[in-house]
């Protein structure tokens, strides 16, 4: 008599985990409604205009009217002194010459000789127009230049990198170095009980985006490791929208995964290594990062879907060859990292983000073959224009027709130097 021994099948210990696995990636509505551009294009060509026929003078006052018609309100005498962050930009004009100053930080009490390295390295990159100069033991954004050569694209130029280095380094420099800020920054801090929730949530963000992570490395599915880590951190912005050193965090994890000077593995590792980072802030710093600022130029550009369409174009065509090959999780990973990198980069006016977030929310959690679909029409919303095609069957740019077109195509040509990432 033979007995035979069969091999007891073995038994998934945590079957919860794998089932998450199968289903899309969670939805958390932002803790503070989206902002629009305040943008005025037609001020624009006005600045454009004003320059071209030598009235200098007036180009600051339309070009500030681009940015935010309130800025006017912000004149004393001669000079505009205009909040962004924890700074304050001072803008001067005369008869022959604009100046702009702004304090950034004091470096009287921190660890002067890596921190005076640092600002030197800055003086070389990334700053471009602008200049940083030291008056004892306080340092200074400064730029100045004579009246009849303040070309629009350039001072926008200079005042966004300002606002832009001013925010991206001075918690860095603090945080490091021991510096500190020339004034206390006017802040809104969000309700406690909000904070706490936002802690929760970042942190559930953060612990599926490792698990994701860890998934696909082990699946060798290398590609989607790379849109978890792009759309981990991009989330954590997009709901939370921290300031201060957290952000500062988010910037520095996100350029190193598009960082194409390191090989695509490494990138992969440095990202794991970035989201355990944000996973470990101490809690206490993290709620102190979550308040609200007031903004002079903002670091993202303005959302325009004839930009947004060119840069969606080709993962908008892979995506769906993606779901006709029943690729469902692979057009799901493409199509969030699309949605969460317009917001990262971009002010979305709700016209625009409605569609997107609604899909974002109606997919969160499903299984993989129902949300692709769901995304899908989110995204086809900016590629078709069909805002009406789900009830009606129309099609808003052949109803709009040549006359949207065009409008369209200037409007694309005036913003050429501001496009959308």
């Amino acid at each position: 008599m033979v007995t035979l021994f069969f091999k007891k099948p073995e038994v998934n210990a945590n079957p919860a985990k794998t089932n998450t696995m199968n289903n899309n990636l969670s939805y958390f509505p932002p803790i503070n409604p989206k902002k629009a551009s305040t943008k005025q294009d037609e001020k624009w060509d006005e600045s454009i205009a004003l320059f071209n026929n030598r009235q200098y003078e007036l180009v600051l006052p339309t070009l500030l009217d681009y940015i935010d018609s309130n800025l006017r309100t912000k004149r004393k005498g001669k000079t505009y002194e205009i909040a962004h962050g924890s700074v304050v930009l001072f803008i001067s004009q005369t008869e022959t010459e604009l100046i702009i100053k702004c304090p950034f930080l004091t470096i009287e009490d921190s660890k002067k000789v890596p921190l005076m390295r640092r600002l030197a390295e800055l003086r070389m990159y990334p700053l471009n127009l602008a200049n940083l100069t030291l008056e004892g033991d306080r340092v200074f954004f400064t730029f100045s230049c004579p009246i009849q050569l303040c070309e629009p694209y350039k001072i926008y130029g200079v005042l966004r990198e300002i606002c832009l280095y001013a925010d991206s380094f001075d918690d860095e420099l603090i945080e490091k170095f021991g510096a500190a800020h020339l004034q206390e920054p006017a802040v809104s801090p969000f309700p406690d009980n909000l904070k706490e929730q936002a802690y929760g949530n970042c942190q559930a963000i953060l612990s599926e985006g490792l698990e994701r992570f860890n998934y696909y490395m082990e699946k060798r599915q290398a590609n989607n490791a790379w849109y978890t880590l792009s759309i981990t951190f991009k989330k954590l912005e997009f709901y939370s929208e921290p300031q201060g050193y957290f952000r500062t965090l988010i910037e520095k994890a996100v350029d190193g995964i598009q960082d194409r000077r390191m090989q695509f593995q490494t990138r992969l590792q440095t990202g794991k290594s970035s989201l355990e980072v944000l996973k470990n802030h101490p809690k206490e710093k993290f709620l102190s990062d979550l308040y609200q600022v007031e903004t002079f130029v903002p670091h993202k550009y303005s959302g325009k879907k004839e930009n947004i369409r060119e840069n969606w174009e080709d993962s908008y065509y892979e995506a769906k060859e993606q779901i006709s090959n029943r690729q469902f999780e692979d057009a799901c990973n493409l199509m969030q990292s699309c949605f969460y990198s317009l917001f990262y980069y971009n002010l979305v006016n709700e016209s625009t983000s409605k569609p997107i977030t609604d899909a974002l929310a109606q997919a969160s959690q499903m299984e993989w073959n129902l949300a692709a679909p769901i995304l899908m029409n989110g995204m086809e919303s900016i590629m078709e224009d069909s805002l009406f095609g789900q009830e009606f069957g129309m099609d808003l740019s052949k109803i709009m027709g040549a006359q949207m077109q065009e409008s369209m195509a200037a409007i694309q040509q005036m913003m050429a130097n501001f496009k959308t990432y």
